[in-house]
């Protein structure tokens, strides 16, 4: 267990850091995750910044938006 801290500087210090936390946390969620599967029931999550990260990431969404352009409704003239 973590020692409690003392004293306002302590506490406020404590609370920096619990803020900091959350703030690491919620840009860890949006950034977008490499997880390939490399065999039936084998997840893999590609650290951001290993090699090939970004190759397979760019790929990616390459890919998402050839789909999306796929779906579009055909523009009336």
């Amino acid at each position: 267990m973590k020692e409690q801290p003392r004293g306002p500087f302590g506490r406020a210090t404590a609370v920096a850091e619990g803020v900091a936390a959350a703030v690491r946390r919620r840009q860890r969620d949006r950034e977008p995750r490499v997880i390939m599967h490399l065999g039936p029931g084998r997840p893999h999550l590609l650290a951001p910044g290993a090699k090939g990260h970004d190759s397979v990431l760019d790929r990616a969404e390459r890919m998402v938006a050839l789909v999306e352009e796929a779906e579009l409704p055909p523009r009336a003239p």
